[in-house]
């Protein structure tokens, strides 16, 4: 093979390997993008951030309610704040009386929707969606019941301003 034949190879190959750069470069960039359509609220979203909640009662799982004095503290000081599920993740508790913000973090639907992880400090964890709807939240947790660990659940209703 002549010095000029593979030349000519040689600038042909590098004329296609610039030409593929830019092609390569916007079919990463496309590719890179995320859907900004996977990210809209579900109808679980908007019930969770159309009001703030209230813990009523917690009962066990046959539905009888729980003394108060069977829980712990934290379960305790809970029906004196009104939990607020924020769009962008965020979720404050406001004392009843005055809303002032007592304490915040994050919360997410995991697991298709049937659980909610929520990091607030005090009150953190994963807890079961029971139900959900305009005028009830339940939440399944295990918490200590007269000092012994059990599954129980916690029964919010919505506060209509």
């Amino acid at each position: 093979m002549d010095i000029n034949k593979l030349s000519t190879i040689t600038k042909h190959n590098m004329k296609r390997i610039f030409t593929l750069i830019p092609v390569l470069a916007i079919l990463f960039f496309i590719s890179s993008c995320k859907d900004k359509d996977n990210n809209l609220p579900t109808e679980t979203d908007k019930i969770l951030v159309n009001y703030p909640w209230n813990l009523t009662s917690v009962t066990d799982l046959s539905g009888k309610t729980i003394s108060p004095t069977q829980l712990n503290e934290t379960t305790r000081f809970l029906p004196l704040m009104n939990i607020e599920f924020q769009t962008g993740n965020k979720v404050v508790a406001r004392g009843i009386g005055d809303s002032q913000v007592i304490n915040g973090g994050t919360w997410y639907l995991i697991n298709e929707n049937k659980m909610i992880d929520i990091n607030v400090s005090g009150f953190k964890g994963q807890f079961g969606l029971e139900e959900l709807s305009n005028s009830k939240m339940r939440l399944k947790s295990t918490m200590p019941v007269g000092g012994v660990d059990q599954e129980a659940i916690m029964v919010f209703t919505p506060v209509i301003k």
